[in-house]
């Protein structure tokens, strides 16, 4: 027998129930509306822990999906390239606007906006036909697009339009697919970048009081060697931003992955194994979340050590510059100055004679990407972490003492 609808009144309005029914139905509808937030700078009144304790009015958003993700948060998809990140954020989408389970979580049926950037609109019909198909469900009337694709290369722009535009709609949930299209022009390895699109992420949520969503890559390299939250790509910056993260990694297994969840505000929760079975993700509980990809060893130095020469393709980079970079694809400082000695060693990077900056070895440093001259660089080294003063024509010679 079908639930009653209800509904969860989130910030402040009227309630407004979402319109259409789902095969399974919905046990409960949560309408998230935009905040009021006073004009200007001011900023709230500091609380008092004993008055925050007695405040029986204060209490957490609701949960958009039971366990995982609230309603006014931030939350990450990641996986590696061409997994199924948009088909995972297409079944959330669903599962969140007809209140069914997404994956192995129940949810709270809300307004759910999709925001494309990347997929032409007559797949996603394809896609969203494809999906709905095997849940059984035959009514999507909460669930709404915009396509994009093409106009994701300013988000900071874009922004106002699309608060202005959404901010009576009402939406729990605002899945942005995928993130790389609002880096146009932007490093993802710069935490300056990332910290902006992050704020400009927080802004999305707080002004329209929806979640968040967006689907990110994970960085080059053996992700079995990583924690869940550094295989992200690119600055450290989304993994630490972020409420919730829910990572998709290959495992031993063809087609399978383990998922991890990295929860800011909710209760740790055990890893699991899912395959892709399409155009879903299924639970394979007989499998082991532990047993993921490996590679050869040797195959597996080789590709972490090529990621770190990767980082010096956009432009030469000082030492500081090139293991800042390295820290946004997950690796520690020590393991950074043990691999550049290998690069150095195999003739791979070097350094050029009048500068500090590193660069692939064969490629040519412009006047214009050469800043302050140095002859010494002050570098730590690997083992002992005190610091040496060396020339840098020794550091660019094919093997160095000091790294």
């Amino acid at each position: 027998m079908k639930a009653e609808s209800t509904s969860v009144i989130f910030n402040n309005g009227e309630p407004e129930l979402p319109s259409g029914a789902t095969a399974s139905g919905p046990t409960s509808s949560i309408i998230c509306l935009k905040p009021a937030h006073p004009e200007g700078i001011t900023l709230p009144n500091i609380d008092a822990a004993n008055a925050l304790l007695a405040d029986s009015t204060l209490a957490a958003p609701p949960e958009l999906v039971t366990g995982l993700l609230h309603c006014g948060t931030k939350g990450v998809l990641g996986g590696s390239s061409k997994v199924g990140k948009t088909w995972l954020l297409l079944d959330l989408a669903i599962s969140v606007a007809t209140g069914t389970p997404f994956l192995k979580w129940p949810t709270t049926a809300g307004k759910v906006l999709v925001i494309n950037f990347e997929i032409h609109r007559a797949f996603i019909k394809v896609r969203l036909q494809k999906i709905t198909a095997r849940k059984g469900l035959t009514d999507v009337g909460n669930l709404n697009f915009w396509n994009l694709r093409g106009r994701g290369a300013d988000f900071e722009k874009m922004l106002e339009q699309i608060i202005e535009r959404i901010k009576n709609e009402r939406y729990a949930l605002i899945i942005l697919d995928p993130v790389y299209k609002l880096l146009i022009g932007r490093s993802e390895n710069t935490a300056g970048a990332i910290g902006a699109l992050c704020h400009q992420i927080e802004q999305l949520s707080e002004k329209t009081g929806a979640a968040v969503v967006y689907g990110h890559h994970f960085s080059k390299g053996n992700q079995a060697k990583k924690a869940a939250m550094d295989r992200l790509s690119g600055s450290g910056m989304f993994a630490r931003d972020a409420d919730t993260i829910i990572t998709f990694t290959q495992h031993e297994e063809e087609n399978c992955f383990a998922v991890e969840m990295t929860l800011r505000n909710l209760p740790p929760q055990p890893p699991f194994v899912v395959q892709w079975c399409y155009p879903v993700m299924v639970e394979r509980r007989d499998l082991d979340p532990a047993d993921l990809k490996r590679g050869e060893d040797a195959d597996e130095r080789d590709d972490d050590l090529e990621l770190l020469v990767d980082l010096l393709d956009e432009k030469p980079l000082t030492t500081g510059q090139w293991q800042a970079a390295a820290d946004g694809e997950g690796y520690s400082r020590a393991t950074f100055y043990r691999m550049k000695q290998k690069l150095v060693a195999a003739r791979r990077v070097t350094m050029d004679q009048t500068s500090t900056f590193w660069r692939r070895a064969g490629d040519d440093i412009s006047k214009s990407q050469v800043s302050a001259v140095s002859k010494v660089e002050t570098i730590e080294t690997t083992e002992t972490g005190e610091t040496a003063e060396t020339n840098t024509a020794d550091l660019a010679a094919p093997v160095a003492s000091t790294s």
